[in-house]
């Protein structure tokens, strides 16, 4: 039964003290299985390249590989979030559920050991690499589909004895050099890779599996933690360089949707800040009643984690940020997204990130005001008064601008 607190929770905290989401696990038979039990020694395919780092029992966490039961071709498809952005939730759970999810326990702090030698192949390879994982006995091969509310659908998990990479891993030159750069900070090697057109997808590998930053602070991360953990290290690289730029001169408007999701991205004219509200509308994934909920941003940033919309509010802010860095401009940036019940499964952040992206690749409309942008949102969503619950729409008229002081002449500042 969906309750209240499950928006809260989001299947991440065990708010309802059970030790597991019931809700997540009920939405398996809403899937046939894509093949039928096996009975398997060993277990050879293709990786995306794509690994897990567990969180259950920190620092003690299970890590390995994440791969196909068959070599396929154009393996990079299983694991490329901009690739399955278009498809339907069953297309998207279809193809995921291919991924097998292997596992042994090793310490984060002081990981060692052949799966992590594979693991760690894996997170620095650009392309697919073929994989072979070794299990104690036999053991028989169970269809199933695990969701997440971070992270992307994957299939069934098996412990294994070992693993090994059958061919090479083709790593870029720029990503070994900083990997082995055991001087660097992170925050710095991840600013240094990014700079080098390096996907956030990747620099979540390299962060998850122990292999940036300085060499005695290097640890495994969980897969979880290091999605919202990538987004906010490049954020808020990008916040001090937007903060830099001139202001944007006009109100802007983009939309899009993406499977049951609907984003409305509202650009002011003003100084750099962001807030995003979201309205889980009744009958969504986690929503037994319409409820919304609000984090937000000032000039100088946030010192606290965005407990309430959670990695949601750091996907969509890197999006944001890519965008006006590319415009060269700042601006004080509204997002709101509406989750109707056409999202009955949840896929992970990877949506909110992709779509507000495509989102803004769209172009916006244009506005004279922001009152006009506002009354046009109004049309197009379900919860009319979704603006009561911002905070910046309140503040930002209240401001008063620089350029509305005088200068030492007695003239206003020009803008």
């Amino acid at each position: 039964m969906i309750k209240p607190i499950c928006l809260l929770c989001k299947g991440s905290r065990d708010l309802c003290k059970k030790g597991r989401c019931e809700l997540l696990n009920s939405i398996n038979s809403r899937f046939p299985p894509t093949f039928k039990n096996e009975k398997i020694k060993d277990l050879f395919g293709s990786s995306p390249p794509s690994l897990f780092i567990g969180r259950y029992g920190y620092p003690s966490v299970n890590i390995g590989p994440m791969l196909s039961r068959d070599p396929i071709p154009a393996a990079w498809r299983l694991g490329t979030p901009g690739y399955w952005y278009g498809k339907s939730i069953e297309e998207i759970i279809t193809l995921r559920t291919e991924l097998v999810r292997s596992r042994t326990k090793v310490s984060a702090r002081h990981p060692k050991g052949k799966v992590l030698e594979v693991t760690q192949g894996l997170a620095m390879s650009i392309k697919p690499v073929e994989t072979e994982v070794l299990f104690e006995k036999e053991i028989i091969l169970r269809p199933a589909v695990v969701l997440d509310p971070f992270a992307p659908p994957r299939g069934p998990t098996v412990g294994i004895k070992t693993a090994e990479l059958t061919e090479n891993p083709k790593i870029p030159r720029k990503v070994d050099a900083v990997v082995g750069d055991t001087d660097a900070r992170t925050v710095d090697a991840v600013r240094e890779l990014y700079n080098a057109s390096i996907s956030t997808y990747h620099l979540q590998r390299l962060l998850s599996s122990g292999l940036l930053g300085q060499k005695r602070r290097r640890r495994l991360v969980p897969t979880r933690w290091s999605i919202t953990g990538m987004d906010d290290i490049i954020g808020k690289g990008l916040i001090k360089d937007v903060r830099d730029l001139r202001e944007i001169g006009e109100v802007l408007l983009f939309m899009g949707d993406f499977v049951g999701n609907f984003f409305y991205i509202l650009y002011l004219p003003w100084a750099w800040s962001f807030e995003m509200v979201e309205t889980w509308l009744k009958g969504a994934f986690w929503a037994s009643e319409t409820a919304s909920f609000q984090d937000h941003e000032g000039f100088k940033g946030r010192t606290t984690y965005a407990s309430r919309i959670t990695g949601a509010y750091y996907a969509a802010r890197l999006s944001v940020l890519e965008h006006l860095q590319r415009l060269r401009r700042q601006a004080a940036v509204i997002v709101y997204r509406e989750i109707t019940e056409e999202y009955y499964a949840p896929l992970g952040v990877w949506v909110i990130r992709e779509a507000v992206k495509k989102a803004l690749e769209r172009g916006p409309l244009r506005f004279s005001h922001q009152n006009e942008a506002l009354q046009h949102i109004r049309e197009q969503v379900r919860k009319k008064n979704w603006t009561d619950h911002s905070v910046l729409l309140k503040e930002v008229p209240t401001q008063r601008r620089l350029e509305e002081f005088p200068g030492p002449s007695g003239v206003p500042h020009a803008p």
